[in-house]
């Protein structure tokens, strides 16, 4: 693998890694808020980092992920990374006062 292949998906990485940071973070930030507008806003927030996760996680049309093994710790957290901004889309859609810009 060629060294500035290894380089962006080490950066794709990392990016994603943020992402799903910053979406634990709201989400426990959501948890322990009992406000009312800083509960939308929060949610509003999540759903805009759902979104920028979902479209750093997508591949470009034609290319396959890395191969990886079964059961392997990567594939795992590719899995849960995916499922995970699902249920955020699907939960907070349309809860966002309609921006639907990602950001």
């Amino acid at each position: 693998m060629p060294q500035g292949e290894i380089r962006q998906r080490r950066e794709v990485n990392l990016r994603i890694g943020a992402a799903v940071a910053e979406i634990e973070g709201l989400y426990a930030a959501l948890l322990q808020t009992t406000r009312p507008q800083q509960r939308i806003r929060l949610l509003a927030e999540l759903a805009r980092a759902g979104r920028r996760l979902t479209f750093l996680a997508a591949l470009p049309p034609g290319r396959q992920p890395p191969p990886s093994a079964p059961g392997s710790r990567r594939r795992r957290r590719r899995v849960l990374a995916a499922r995970g901004a699902a249920w955020i889309i699907a939960r907070y859609a349309g809860r966002d006062g309609g921006n639907r810009n990602g950001g």
